[in-house]
């Protein structure tokens, strides 16, 4: 059988006993009447409580597309195997487990990561090893290289439209803090370039290392400059203790964020009304309306009856895999440069669960709805403003078609590489 990767042949011996005692679960070599999903995702650790329910959307997918019969691929019926590890919100975990992903897994799909720090830990492993990567929640959306691809929303899907509205409803004048990783860094760039293109006017921007918990010097100096908004890219249990610590400051001014309810479901977790006034652009929570929504929702529910919440991961991990298997079919086999090749012409999820789902092959990217909620005084979420479908242009939009890419070529971009946006990085 010829597997994906099977041009990486050399020697791994030295490398797979590396890997032994990780404590990760045991792997499995692969059979030739399986295809292979290895996932590695922070089900403990700080970042376990956004992280966990994308295992939950990987677990349903493969569910469904087994009990269907599988995939037709090598001229055979092939089910779906998923290996699943715990990255344990440890960023120095995420190379090892993937290595033990390719090398004793087999696998023909790696998909990791939470945080743009271990999404690249693990990315450098699949893309070197020439293994298709898939990303599963928001991400910078300039990452453009020929084995990644992603499921989840842009900023351009998400910052843009939402800060658009918010310049328009609450005025100009806003601060940023965030967490001080290359995503929120990012994130940043593209609050930069909103209040440029929207008339915004960003009075304050700080980054945080993840272990920051104390924020009263930070409340103080936005209650100072008084804003007519605040933005935030706060990520993890210590960071989102802002909430509170605000809320007991009487800081009240309007918040928006991508990350906040969308990811860590804070409104479930601190008392009303201490999130009263967060506006969030998810591309998916439980909350969209509509029947796939719902029944994904039930689906989750009844396999997990505790589950606080089913949050924006949950239903991109869903759909990547969802994703992967059109692909696998559509190319008839696992190997990978026909599976990329069948990825590249173009997949749609049109039952996922926030709305119709469709990769655009040249950006490797997808167009998705995105939707605007407030949290309200008792936590519940309002609907404000369906935002509509946003194709992800950004690459496209600086020359980048990533069809022409090949093996070793690739780059990240940020709103810093359009020329079209640079005055907006001029002081």
């Amino acid at each position: 059988m010829f597997r994906s990767g099977t041009s990486r042949l050399r020697t791994t011996t030295l490398i797979c006993a590396g890997l032994a005692g990780l404590g990760a679960g045991a792997a499995q070599a692969a059979t030739d009447e399986e295809i292979v999903i290895c996932a590695i995702d922070d089900t403990t650790g700080n970042l376990a409580a956004m992280s966990t329910p994308k295992t939950w959307g990987y677990a349903l997918a493969v569910e469904e597309i087994n009990a269907e019969g599988g995939i037709m691929v090598d001229g055979a019926e092939k089910t779906l195997r998923l290996a699943q590890y715990d990255g344990q919100s440890d960023v120095g975990r995420y190379g090892q487990l993937t290595q033990q992903c390719i090398y004793e897994d087999e696998a023909d799909v790696v998909m990791a990561g939470y945080t743009g720090a271990e999404r690249e830990a693990a990315r450098v492993e699949a893309v070197r090893n020439e293994t298709i990567f898939w990303h599963n929640n928001q991400g910078e959306g300039g990452i453009a290289d020929r084995y990644s691809f992603f499921s989840g929303p842009t900023p351009e899907q998400q910052v843009l439209p939402a800060l658009e509205w918010m310049i328009g409803e609450f005025g100009p004048r806003m601060t940023f803090i965030g967490a001080d990783y290359n995503f929120c860094r990012a994130i940043g760039a593209w609050v930069r370039t909103a209040a440029g293109l929207y008339g915004g006017d960003l009075v304050l921007e700080e980054y945080f290392p993840f272990d920051v918990n104390q924020w009263q010097q930070t409340i103080g100096d936005i209650q100072g400059v008084d804003p007519d908004f605040q933005v935030h890219c706060l990520v993890g249990g210590d960071h989102v203790q802002f909430y509170p610590q605000a809320d007991a400051a009487g800081l009240k001014t309007p918040v928006w964020s991508n990350v906040t309810i969308s990811d860590g479901y804070e409104h479930k977790i601190f008392p009303p009304p201490q999130l009263e006034n967060m506006h969030v652009p998810p591309g998916y929570i439980e909350d969209v309306p509509g029947e796939a929504s719902e029944s994904f929702v039930q689906k989750i529910r009844e396999r997990h009856p505790d589950a606080p919440y089913v949050n924006e991961h949950a239903a991109f991990g869903y759909v990547a895999v969802k994703a992967m298997a059109k692909a696998w079919a559509a190319a008839g086999t696992t190997e990978t440069e026909a599976v990329i090749d069948a990825l590249e012409a173009g997949v749609t999820v049109e039952d996922a669960p926030g709305g119709f789902w469709s990769l655009a092959g040249d950006q490797h990217h997808a167009a998705m709805p995105t939707y605007l909620f407030r949290v309200e005084a008792d936590h519940s979420l309002a609907l404000i403003k369906e935002l509509g479908v946003t194709e992800p242009t950004f690459l496209k939009d600086i020359g980048v078609d990533v069809r022409e890419l090949g093996s070793g070529e690739g780059e990240t971009y940020l709103p810093t590489d359009n020329p079209a946006w640079a005055k907006f990085f001029s002081q």
